[in-house]
């Protein structure tokens, strides 16, 4: 019944289609000589395009008048595009420019060219340069995309200027001798809070690259030969005091490696890593996890953040399984003989290379294919004969992806893909295919979406049912109109009880049934105080597939204000209408913990960023009908002292009381849970320094201090419920510690090459023993030993046009 409703649905909206208004259009100028960038844009060559300067403001008044005119000019040769702007400026000596590193958010102006280079609408390379001359470069479907390119920045009485030298090689695009583009070209006035625009993108527009304009002119192209190197070596130090007798504190390594680009062909990139080197890497926001489910960290690695958006269709892909935590680390202690001391137990698994070829044909066919390979890690302990031996806590193993998207008419696509884990020995393969269609039909204002995926667990000899393959699936559907001030979604999915993709995906759930619907009206453009408004409005369930059982019925209501100076506020309340079958916290088949009804408000404050002083606040009140209560608050001042220095802490806060959770499952099979009061603050202080723009020193601490006190425990029966246990006596208080300091020097002494230097500082503590006072948990803190490491990372880029180009000069 729920699915014939949706396809009706479905059907009605896709009547409702409008066209589209004409393009505007913009010509590249081939040159015969290059262009000297400096930001001046003295050079002759530029007289031979043709400018662009028709823009208008999109931000705050759409298609309003601009404050300031812009005028830009596009080049182009066998090498790369050239692109000049001249952004003139009243005011030139109250323009904002802060320094940074390359891609931060800054204080300062911005000028922005973006091509879509395939005229799809599925995305775009993005190339910006501040007036401070800090780079930021992106694709739209992958905010770490990161290329080697030139840019400069000048300033005159008339405002500023910038010029831009993008090589071919930065850039894919189809193999044919015409080529037809997309492009939009955009300006930030930051004192303002201004945004101009050639091609005005309508607020509220979901996909605004249908509004882009043209740009024609390139004309037989041939692009260079595609060839980088990055070869790296490091060094690194470190030191802990385990205090054994026989062995150091200290420990040292030398490695080195590379990384390896290669233009395949005009559309299709091969890059490779070859024994990487992540001790530079920022450390992990650990966590204390009491929940079921597995905590889920930020990809920090550049090669798997980088040009891995093909490889993330249908969300198979969880990057952190790569060279993740051992699998079996946690377990060495109760596998090794008794009486043994460990002497090494790896936090990670090793990685000894990766690879990912990825592009796009002339037909709008993406293309993919990664592979990883991670060694046998093992962890080294002493018998209690002094023998050194070895136990296996991460096998072999082998990891793959295979990719194809299909891009289809008016931003529409389709995908199938691939995944697969194989593991040395004797232990389980996994397998995964998915598959998915977008259609937006031709106004750009409504969106259908299907997709699925099917996983495959084979089990090999020694587990519990040895040459048997697990099952499992899962479905989405979604129909929703996402263009204009009112905006809805319907929505659909389901997974059964098999359904696992955690070999290298993350599936947190299984075995449900869910069905939601939103609702929200957006207002765009001024009124009163105000710059913009949005209501929004949700409501979810969800069904145990199996049983049939609710495991879920929720309704949201937001709101987000922005005033004239640039405040915003925003909040909401969040509520369960039902109590609800949690299968997941019992830690056990079968059994569920019925949860009782729960309620959240919100609220949330940030200030104009343009000032020298921020803020960001955040509120948080939840209770639910079995006196469970939390009080939570989050400050976040930023101080900005001079364009080059600035400083920001973020103070988290928040108090649990009577928050009920699993313990333990005893021998007997009765499931503890316990009543606790829990605590958690957090600390994080950044600061950062830039000498130059590719010169900076930057420096970050954390404190997370999480605490549980228990005063009563429960034996969940039968039925879901919770009866009071008073025979169980065990203590599961605990006091939880992690403290971490980063600092770092970064030098990028030549495009693309850099000098890393980085000193961490970390520890992590558990004791039974509670503390109530913060300062006296934080004496605490500095007695216990901690790791200390100092590591030196050198990379150089070698490009091999500026080989060639040495050679013919």
């Amino acid at each position: 019944m729920q699915l014939r409703i949706f396809f009706s649905l479905s059907f009605l909206v896709l009547f409702f289609q409008s066209a589209f208004g004409q393009d505007k259009i913009a010509f590249a100028a081939r040159t015969p000589v290059g262009v000297t960038i400096d930001g001046q844009l003295n050079d002759e060559a530029w007289l031979l395009a043709d400018p662009i300067s028709d823009f208008l403001q999109t931000d705050p008044v759409f298609k309003a008048q601009p404050s300031q005119p812009t005028e830009v000019r596009i080049l182009y040769d066998n090498r790369g595009i050239y692109v000049g702007a001249r952004l003139f400026d009243n005011a030139s000596d109250s323009i904002l420019r802060q320094l940074g590193n390359r891609d931060d958010h800054l204080n300062s102006d911005l000028f922005t060219v973006q091509f879509d280079t395939y005229s799809n609408g599925l995305d775009a390379f993005i190339f910006e340069v501040y007036a401070s001359g800090v780079q930021r470069d992106s694709r739209l479907t992958d905010r770490t995309f990161n290329a080697v390119w030139g840019s400069a920045v000048a300033f005159d009485a008339k405002g500023w200027t910038t010029e831009f030298f993008i090589p071919w090689s930065a850039l894919r695009f189809p193999d044919s001798e015409k080529q037809l583009w997309k492009v939009q070209i955009q300006r930030n006035i930051r004192r303002n809070r201004e945004q101009l625009q050639w091609a005005p993108e309508p607020k509220g527009a979901a996909n605004k690259l249908s509004y882009w304009g043209q740009l024609n002119g390139f004309r037989n192209i041939k692009p260079p030969f595609r060839l980088s190197i990055s070869p790296y070596t490091s060094t690194h130090i470190e030191h802990y005091p385990y205090n054994i007798q026989g062995s150091s504190n200290y420990s040292t390594s030398i490695s080195g490696g590379a990384d390896l680009k290669y233009g395949v062909s005009k559309s299709f990139t091969l890059d490779m890593t070859l024994l990487p080197d992540f001790s530079t890497v920022a450390s992990d926001h650990e966590v204390k996890n009491l929940s079921a489910f597995e905590t889920v960290y930020d990809e920090k690695r550049e090669f798997f953040k980088e040009g891995t958006n093909l490889f993330m269709k249908g969300n198979l892909f969880y990057t952190r399984r790569i060279g993740r935590r051992p699998m079996y680390a946690s377990a060495v202690s109760g596998k090794i003989e008794k009486g043994s001391t460990i002497l090494r137990n790896p936090d990670r698994t090793q990685l000894i290379n990766a690879a990912k070829l990825s592009g796009r044909t002339s037909g709008n066919t993406g293309i993919g294919f990664f592979n990883a390979i991670t060694a046998n890690t093992y962890a080294t302990y002493e018998d209690s004969l002094g023998v050194e031996k070895k136990f296996l806590t991460e096998p072999l193993a082998n990891y793959n992806i295979i990719v194809i998207d299909q891009g289809l008419n008016y931003n529409s696509s389709a995908y199938l893909i691939n995944t697969n884990v194989t593991r040395d020995g004797g232990h389980n393969n996994e397998n995964v295919t998915g598959a998915g269609v977008t259609y937006v039909e031709k106004s750009n204002t409504y969106r259908v979406e299907a997709n699925g995926s099917l996983s495959q667990i084979y089990r090999k000899a020694g587990t519990e049912i040895p040459g048997g393959v697990d099952l499992g699936y899962r479905y989405a559907l979604s129909l929703a109109k996402i263009n204009g001030k009112f905006q809805y979604a319907l929505s659909h999915g389901g997974m059964d009880a098999g359904y696992n993709i955690n070999g290298l995906g993350m599936s947190r759930r299984n075995d449900e049934l869910t069905t939601g619907a939103r609702v929200s009206y957006h207002v765009f453009e001024p009124f009163g105080k105000f710059l913009r408004a949005m209501t929004f409005v949700n409501i979810e369930n969800s069904l145990r597939m199996s049983t049939g059982k609710t495991t879920g019925t929720t309704m949201g209501i937001r709101g987000h204000l922005t005033t004239r100076r640039y405040k915003s506020f925003w909040g909401g309340i969040h509520t369960d209408l039902t109590e609800r079958y949690d299968y997941y916290e019992p830690r056990t088949s079968g059994r569920y913990y019925l949860a009782p009804i729960s309620s959240r408000i919100g609220l949330n404050f940030s200030s104009d960023f343009r000032k020298p002083l921020a803020l960001n606040a955040e509120f948080d009140y939840v209770r639910n009908t079995a006196k469970y209560s939390e009080w939570s608050f989050e400050l976040e001042p930023i101080i900005r002292f001079s364009d080059r220095w600035s400083i920001q802490h973020q103070f988290e806060w928040s108090d649990q009381a009577n928050s009920r959770g699993y313990v333990r499952k005893l021998s007997n099979g009765d499931i503890i849970f316990g009543n606790r009061d829990l605590l958690t603050v957090i600390n994080t202080m950044s600061t950062r320094y830039i000498f130059l723009n590719n010169l900076s020193l930057s420096f970050l601490m954390r404190h997370y201090w999480f605490r549980a006190e228990y005063d009563s425990y429960f034996t969940l029966n039968q039925a879901g419920r919770l009866e009071p246990n008073a025979t169980y006596t065990q203590n599961h208080d605990f006091n939880f510690n992690t403290f971490n300091i980063d600092l770092k020097f970064e030098w990028e002494f030549l495009p693309g090459s850099n000098l890393s230097i980085v000193y961490k500082n970390a520890l992590n503590h558990e004791s039974s023993q509670i503390i109530h006072g913060f300062i006296d948990n934080w004496r605490n803190v500095l007695d216990m030993p901690n790791l200390n490491s100092l590591t030196l990372k050198l990379l150089y880029y070698i490009d091999s046009q500026s080989i060639i180009s040495r050679k013919t000069t």
